[in-house]
């Protein structure tokens, strides 16, 4: 009897504490977001959402820092703000992007990781903007939101992945840049707008079966401006 719980023990020692340290050494990015009229919000780990959907409630600034790794490396980020354009330098290990005091919409972010850690892990975020909803997730340093529609985020997501790894969703779409031209070869406007008052960007997923669209624009602006909605 004694041999025996003298092999489990042993057992246990080899197998299962190895992987029990290797789980507590997995990286956790954690974020926390401050709300307009709310001020900072409680904070948020791996994918979950910080900010508010549905409330017309425009997020300001943000923290991020990476937590529980032994792995060498940090998180970075910057902030697109209204009047401000982008942070000068990326912000790291908690300290705020964006703006605090001043009203300002944050508009966009950029994430990404750097040392040992960026070789091991990607990191995926995605936000939420008025008419869009979710956008695709952006991944390593990409863009996620929107310019020159003056559309503000309201929440954001955010999620680490082993390196090479599946997304956590689609990736269609992370950025909208609303006075980018899509035009043909005379310079027409080739988004479609429909008879719902919807519009289709070139290449999206109902942009061949809008066959009778009853008005084009060039930007994603003038659409909106016309009283277009986008497609989800």
């Amino acid at each position: 009897m004694k041999k025996s719980l003298l092999v489990l023990s042993l057992l246990f020692v080899f197998f299962v504490a190895p992987i029990t340290g290797q789980a507590a050494s997995n990286p956790t990015v954690t974020y926390q977001s401050s709300l307009q009229k709310s001020g900072w919000q409680s904070w948020q780990s791996n994918g979950k959402t910080s900010g508010t959907t549905g409330q017309n409630k425009r997020l300001e600034a943000i923290k991020l820092k990476i937590s529980n790794t032994k792995v060498n490396g940090n998180i970075e980020y910057k902030a697109y703000s209204q009047k401000q354009g982008w942070d000068k330098t990326y912000r790291s290990n908690g300290t705020v992007a964006g703006t605090t005091g001043k009203n300002l919409r944050m508009e966009a972010i950029q994430i990404r990781l750097t040392g040992d850690l960026a070789k091991k892990y990607d990191v995926y975020y995605r936000v939420n903007i008025p008419q869009y909803g979710w956008l695709g997730w952006a991944k390593n340093g990409a863009q996620a939101g929107s310019s020159g529609l003056s559309f503000q985020v309201e929440a954001i997501q955010v999620k680490l992945v082993k390196k090479g790894s599946k997304a956590p969703g689609s990736v269609t779409n992370p950025f909208h840049n609303g006075t980018k031209k899509y035009v043909d070869s005379k310079g027409n406007g080739t988004i479609k707008g429909s008879s719902a008052k919807i519009f289709h960007l070139p290449g999206s997923q109902y942009y061949k079966q809008t066959t009778k669209p009853i008005k084009y624009f060039k930007t994603e602006v003038e659409a909106v401006k016309a009283g277009f909605r986008p497609a989800k």
